[in-house]
C-alpha cells in the first residue's frame, strides 16, 4: 500500500471508527440524525475510553472486535431505555437542512472546498509526505503509545502514561485519543498519526461549527455552511494547534466541542423551553401562533418552536445522560476540554434559565451542578497534576488584550485574524442584545478572561486546568469567533443597507469587488501558514532543534533487522533514536522526553563513560537491561541529565553504524563476577 493510500485508509477509518458508534447510539436512543452527528464523535470517544479501561480490567487486549461488541451493546441499551420512555425528543437539529437555492449549496460547496485547501495546503506543502514526523515532544509521546497499544494490547487512561516510564510503570493519561486510532490495522505509525489527526481535526471541527450556528440561527439558512467555511481558516483551528504544539488529543478533543455543544444546546431548549425562539418572540408567544414558521418564506427552514412546557422527566433523564457521556468522551479526550464543556454548558444554562428562575427555581440548580466537577478539580487533590503546573507563554497585559481585540491569538496570528475581529465584534455586540444567542456572547467573554489570564500568568490562577496556555484557550474562543462572524456579517449588512426595508440591491461591480476582496484577505495568510508549517515540518530550520536526522533514520533502517528485536537503546530522549521504537519497533530505554526517571535509571545514564573499563558501571548498565548506547551531537534540545550518554564509550563495544554526528554502540562490557 503506498503512503497516500495509507493516508487515506488512516483518514477514512478514524472517521468511521470515531462516528459510527455514537451516530447510531442517538438513533437508538430516537434521536434525529442531526442531534446524532453533533454528538456522535464525543460519544464515540466516551465508548472507546470506557471500554478501553474495561477491557484492560477483565485481561482483553484492546481490538477492533472489542470495539464493535461493547458498542453493539451500548446501541442495544440505548435502544431497550427509549422503547422503556427514556427516549431523546426532537429538537431544532430535526428539521431539514436544505433551505438554499441549488445555485447556493454550489456556491458554498465551492467555498468550503477552497477554506480546506488554504488550510490544509500550507501543511500538506511543508510535510511533503504522509509519513512525515512533527518536530514536537509531543509528537513524539503520541506515535509511542500509540506503537505501545499495539504491541501490548493496553489502551487503559489508568495505565497509559506507563509510554513515559522507562519500566513501564502504570499511570493514568487521558486515552481516548489513542484509543480510537490504534484500531486501525496494517497502517505504518506516522502515516496513521498524521491521517487520524487530520481527519480529526478538520471533519468534526467544522460539522460541528455548522451544527452549533445551525442550533444558535435556525432561521439563517447560510449560516451553517458560512460558520464552517470560517472555522476551517480562523487562526488558531485545531490543524493550527496540531502544527504549532502538537497536543493532538487536546486538538481532537476541542475540535470535538463544538458539536458537542450544539446537541447539548438543542436538548436544554427541546426540554425546558428557555430558549427563546429565532423569531425573537416568547416561548409563550410562540406556541400560541404556530403560522409564524408556516408564513416565512419559501427559502427558510422551518423550524417547530419550542412550548414553554417542560418535556417529560424520562425525556429529560435520556438527554441529560446522552450529555453526559459526551462530557465523559471530552473528559477521556483531555479532562480540559471537559472543563471547557462544563463551563459551556454554565453559561448556556444560566443566561438562558435566569429569566425563569423566579417561577422555576430548578434551574437555577443546573449550571452550578455543571460547574461543580470544575471546583473539585480546582479545590482538591483530583486536578493536582495540573495545578501544580508552573510555566506556559508570559506576555505584557497589553499585548495580551492586543491579541484578543485583533484577533491575533498566539497560535498563528496573521491578518486574516484581524478581518475576522472587524466581523466578529459587531456580531457580539448584536449576540449580546439578542435574546437567544445571547449565552453565545457570554461564553465568548468566559473565555477571553480564561485566555488572558493565561497570558499574563495571572495569580488568579483561573486558567490553570489548562496549564496556563492561552493557545489551547485560544481554540474554543476561535469556535464561538466564528459564529459571532455570522450575527456580525448580519450587523454589517443592514449597517450598509443590505437587506431590510430600505435596503439598495448592489451592482455587478460592487458584488464582485467585495469577493475578490475577501479571496485576497483569504490568500493573505497562505505566506503565514507556510512559515508557521515550517517550524515544526521542515527537515532543518534554523534555531529551531530536531530530533530526527535524515541519514540517521536510513542507518538504523538498515541496520533495524541485524537487531535483537527485544533489546534495549540508551539514548538520550531528544535524539532521533527515541523515535524508533514507533517507526522500527527498536526500543528506547528513554521513551520519550519528560520521562520519570528512577535512581537507578540515572545511575545507568551516568555510566556510560566508565561502563567499558569499570565492572560496576558496567554492571549499572546490564542490571538495566541495556543492549546498545546510541550517541548523538545533534539533538532537539540539551538536557543534561542526559549528557553523560555522549561521554566516551570507545571502549564499550563494537560501533554498530556512524553517522557524521552519532553512532550505535554495542554494549559488550565486562560486569565483573
Amino acid at each position: 500500500m503506498t503512503d497516500l493510500l495509507q493516508l487515506g485508509a488512516a483518514f477514512l477509518g478514524v472517521l468511521l471508527i470515531a462516528y459510527a458508534p455514537g451516530y447510531l447510539v442517538v438513533r437508538a436512543a430516537a434521536g434525529s440524525r442531526g442531534l446524532a452527528l453533533a454528538l456522535a464523535p464525543a460519544l464515540g470517544a466516551c465508548i472507546a475510553g470506557v471500554g478501553a479501561i474495561a477491557a484492560q480490567g477483565v485481561g482483553l487486549r484492546w481490538s477492533l472486535p472489542v470495539l464493535i461488541v461493547l458498542s453493539a451493546a451500548v446501541i442495544a441499551l440505548a435502544g431497550g431505555l427509549a422503547r422503556l420512555g427514556l427516549a431523546l425528543p426532537s429538537t431544532v437539529l430535526d428539521a431539514p437542512w436544505s433551505a438554499l437555492g441549488r445555485r447556493a449549496q454550489l456556491a458554498w460547496s465551492g467555498i468550503l472546498a477552497g477554506a480546506l485547501l488554504l488550510a490544509v495546503g500550507p501543511i500538506a506543502a511543508r510535510a511533503g509526505r504522509a509519513d512525515a514526523v512533527l518536530e514536537r515532544y509531543d509528537t513524539l509521546f503520541h506515535l509511542t503509545a500509540l506503537a505501545y497499544i499495539r504491541e501490548t494490547g493496553q489502551a487503559s487512561s489508568l495505565t497509559l502514561n506507563a509510554v513515559a516510564s522507562p519500566a513501564r510503570s502504570p499511570a493514568s493519561y487521558p486515552a481516548a485519543f489513542h484509543d480510537l486510532v490504534a484500531l486501525i490495522p496494517g497502517i505504518d505509525i506516522p502515516i496513521l498519526l498524521n491521517g487520524a489527526t487530520l481527519a480529526l481535526a478538520v471533519v468534526p471541527w467544522a460539522l460541528g461549527a455548522a451544527l452549533l450556528a445551525r442550533v444558535a440561527l435556525p432561521r439563517t439558512p447560510w449560516a451553517p455552511p458560512a460558520c464552517a467555511a470560517i472555522a476551517i481558516v480562523i487562526p488558531a483551528s485545531p490543524l493550527d494547534l496540531w502544527i504549532h504544539l502538537s497536543p493532538i488529543p487536546n486538538l481532537v478533543g476541542f475540535a470535538f466541542l463544538g458539536g458537542a455543544l450544539a446537541g447539548a444546546a438543542a436538548l436544554w431548549e427541546s426540554c425546558t423551553g428557555t430558549v427563546p425562539p429565532a423569531d425573537g418572540s416568547s416561548p409563550v408567544e410562540a406556541e400560541a401562533a404556530p403560522s409564524r414558521a408556516a408564513t416565512a418564506p419559501a427559502r427558510t427552514a422551518q423550524i417547530r418552536t419550542v412550548p414553554v412546557r417542560t418535556a417529560p422527566i424520562r425525556t429529560a433523564v435520556a438527554a441529560t445522560g446522552m450529555i453526559a457521556a459526551a462530557g465523559a468522551g471530552l473528559t477521556l479526550l483531555q479532562p480540559n476540554v471537559g472543563v471547557t464543556a462544563l463551563l459551556a454548558v454554565a453559561v448556556l444554562t444560566a443566561v438562558t434559565g435566569l429569566p425563569h428562575w423566579r417561577t422555576r427555581p430548578l434551574l437555577a440548580i443546573v449550571p452550578l451542578l455543571a460547574l461543580a466537577p470544575i471546583a473539585a478539580l480546582v479545590l482538591t487533590p483530583l486536578g493536582a497534576r495540573v495545578t501544580g503546573f508552573t510555566g506556559g507563554l508570559r506576555v505584557p497585559w497589553y499585548t495580551a488584550l492586543g491579541e484578543v481585540g485583533l484577533g491575533l491569538w498566539t497560535v498563528w496570528p496573521m491578518a486574516l485574524g484581524v478581518c475576522l475581529a472587524v466581523l466578529w465584534w459587531p456580531g457580539l455586540v448584536r449576540a449580546a442584545r439578542t435574546p437567544r444567542i445571547r449565552w453565545i456572547a457570554a461564553l465568548w467573554g468566559v473565555l477571553v478572561v480564561l485566555y488572558l489570564d493565561a497570558a499574563v500568568d495571572s495569580p488568579l490562577n483561573l486558567s490553570v486546568l489548562y496549564f496556563r496556555g492561552q493557545d489551547r484557550i485560544a481554540v474554543p474562543l476561535a469556535l464561538v469567533s466564528a459564529l459571532l462572524v455570522i450575527p456580525g456579517l448580519q450587523a454589517w449588512a443592514r449597517r450598509l443597507r443590505l437587506v431590510g426595508e430600505d435596503a439598495e440591491p448592489l451592482s455587478a461591480a460592487t458584488r464582485a469587488v467585495l469577493v475578490l476582496t475577501a479571496v485576497a484577505v483569504a490568500l493573505s495568510s497562505v505566506p503565514p501558514r507556510l512559515d508557521n508549517a515550517a517550524l515544526n515540518l521542515d527537515a532543518e530550520y534554523a534555531g529551531r532543534g530536531r530530533f530526527l536526522q535524515a541519514d540517521e533514520v536510513a542507518r538504523f533502517t538498515e541496520v533495524a533487522d541485524q537487531l535483537d528485536p527485544d533489546a534495549t537503546i540508551l539514548a538520550s530522549p531528544y535524539s532521533g533514536a527515541s523515535h524508533m521504537y514507533a517507526l522500527l519497533g527498536l526500543r528506547a530505554y528513554v521513551p520519550v522526553a519528560g520521562a520519570v526517571l528512577t535512581a537507578p535509571d540515572r545511575a545507568a545514564i551516568d555510566a556510560v563513560p566508565e561502563a567499558g573499563s569499570s565492572p560496576a558501571a558496567c554492571r549499572a548498565l546490564r542490571d538495566r537491561g541495556i543492549d546498545y548506547v546510541y550517541q548523538e551531537s545533534i539533538l532537539y534540545q540539551r538536557d543534561t541529565t542526559f549528557s553523560p550518554i555522549g561521554w566516551g564509550g570507545d571502549d564499550l563495544g563494537p560501533v554498530v553504524f556512524e553517522t557524521s554526528h552519532s553512532r550505535l554502540i554495542r554494549v559488550e562490557c565486562d560486569p565483573g563476577a
